[in-house]
Formats: structure tokens, sequence, C-alpha cells
């Protein structure tokens, strides 16, 4: 369905869809963290586009080339490539700079999908990521840190479960990989 625009000049516009909000939780405290004190002024900055872009998602799983955020920060894409690393370093992310794939390692801790229609707008999104079995892997646990043992919602809770159903995947090669992605540390702030 398209709306015309206020003009009149009869442009397209799409209405927001109902599963991608339209805002991200970004803790107040993200300045007061140690290790975000401890940044530079251009890592706290990248960290904020990376919690704050239009090309996220709730689940903090998106796809991210640096050239976009390059353009849309007005740097060089050098520039982004090492905040980048800056960042996984510090367990802040994980990116894989062949699929430009980024993973926003405690996004799902700060907002859960906690509807139904909400889980399936996540499901439904990641199908359409390209393949990155390791960060997809990571993904999946943090899931199931942040929802299954975190949430006190039991819809959220049953979310890990609902993915590993959705991906046909088992908990033996989830329980292999688990330490990989409680290893990273960081915090979202």
């Amino acid at each position: 369905m398209a709306l015309d625009t206020p003009s009149g000049g009869g442009a397209q516009q799409t209405p927001p869809r109902s599963d991608v909000p339209r805002y991200y939780r970004v803790a107040c405290r993200f300045h007061e963290d140690e290790k975000v004190r401890k940044w530079s002024d251009r890592t706290k900055l990248f960290a904020l586009y990376v919690l704050t872009t239009k090309h996220r998602n709730l689940e903090g799983f998106f796809i991210l080339p640096p050239e976009y955020a390059a353009a849309d920060l007005g740097w060089k894409k050098g520039q982004v490539i090492r905040e980048l690393g800056v960042l996984q370093a510090e367990g802040f992310l994980s990116f894989d700079s062949e699929a430009n794939l980024l993973l926003i390692r405690n996004a799902l801790k700060y907002q859960q999908p906690d509807s139904v229609n909400v889980q399936k707008g996540v499901i439904s999104r990641l199908k359409n990521l390209p393949e990155s079995p390791d960060l997809f892997k990571e993904f999946i646990n943090l899931a199931t840190v942040h929802c299954e043992q975190s949430s006190p919602s039991v819809l959220v809770q049953g979310f890990p479960a609902i993915l590993k159903k959705a991906f046909r995947l088992d908990d033996e090669s989830q329980r292999l990989s688990q330490t990989i992605a409680l290893s990273g540390g960081g915090a979202n702030r």
C-alpha cells in the first residue's frame, strides 16, 4: 500500500512497517560505562552510529557495508574499518567483512522481540541475510543468553527455541559454539 505525499506531487511513500521499530534503545549510561570512557571520541561516535543507524534492526544483526557507514558519517572507508576493528576487539560488535554483516552483541539484551509478530519479522529478516555461519551461530547463542536466560517474559524466553526450529538447528551444535559467543565480553551499553 502506498500513500500520496502531502505535497500532492504524486510521489509514493511506503507506510512504516509494524514489525520494524522506528527507534532503538540506547542505555542512558552509555557514556558512564568504564570501557566506553576509555574509548576515543571517534570510537564513541561510531558505536553510537552503529546503535542508531537507519540500517539497523531490532535484533542488531544487519548488513552494513563500510561504504554505507563512511557515506553516512562523511568518513573515509579506512576510518570505518578501523573503528569496526576497535569495537570488535572490545566485544561490542562482531563483523563479517566478506558478507558485510554486523552483529551488535548486546542488542537483544536491551530490546527483545516481545510479540509473535515481531519474532516473525526477526526470522524473516534473518532468512534474507547473506550466509555467515559463524556470525549466525553467535547470534543464536546471544539470543539464548539475552532472551532465554535473562528475560522475565515467557514469550521472549521461547524465542531462541523458535529460532532453532525455524533454522533447523540442533542443541548439540549450539552447545559446542556457545563458548565462542560468551567469550566476546563487552556490553552494548
